[in-house]
């Protein structure tokens, strides 16, 4: 099964669809509503996220943006958790939460790091979750698998941000007013912050949120 999530890439803080993945940039500042021209009302405290490029095999970073930079993965210093013969794989079909990665990872067709690379997701990639395998790993959808779902690792938690659901930003929604309507009380605002690491509460319309337990 591929989840696909169709939302507009103009403006930075949006989230960019490529494959029917999401690539997110992060804003921050205070709490605020989108405006209807789709601009939050503090636009000089934004951070666009991360822009460097890394090359899937040295770890080397550039941040001139060329082609041919390299990227970090976890193998150079994540201690596996054990390798694994046949995938595990409950069946399911359907998303049971959303994950959102750290940093560039490898995406495997099993759950062990001694398995084939898929493909590789950037930063800031949001997937559906799928399976919370007992080795750390996550099963998630995944367009690229001929069997429409891979595996990433999080092993004690490092590589991935995991949320119930998720929530496009709307004009003239503030992450106060997406608490209340989300899980019934705006002072939980501060539990969507926290799961999305933001440093201020500035969203964006199209930007899309992790959303805790209701």
């Amino acid at each position: 099964m591929a989840l696909t999530l169709t939302i507009d890439d103009s403006s930075i803080g949006k989230a960019l669809r490529v494959n029917g993945i999401l690539y997110l940039e992060e804003v921050a500042d205070e709490d605020v509503s989108v405006n209807t021209d789709g601009s939050s009302e503090d636009t000089d405290s934004q951070n666009t996220g991360d822009q460097d490029t890394e090359d899937p095999t040295t770890g080397d970073q550039d941040t001139d943006g060329d082609t041919d930079a390299q990227e970090k993965t976890p193998e150079t210093d994540e201690v596996d958790t054990g390798t694994v013969t046949d995938a595990e794989n409950d069946g399911n079909t359907e998303p049971i939460g959303y994950v959102k990665l750290r940093t560039m990872m490898n995406i495997r067709d099993k759950n062990s790091l001694d398995s084939e690379i898929v493909t590789i997701y950037k930063k800031d990639t949001i997937a559906a979750a799928l399976q919370y395998c007992s080795n750390s790993w996550v099963r998630i959808v995944c367009e690229e698998a001929d069997c429409g779902y891979a595996y990433v690792c999080n092993t004690d938690n490092i590589y991935l941000i995991i949320g119930k659901s998720i929530y496009t930003v709307q004009k003239g929604d503030t992450i106060k007013s997406i608490a209340a309507d989300l899980l019934g009380d705006e002072e939980r605002y501060t539990e969507i912050k926290e799961l999305n690491e933001f440093s201020s509460n500035v969203i964006a319309e199209g930007q899309v949120l992790l959303i805790p337990e209701v």
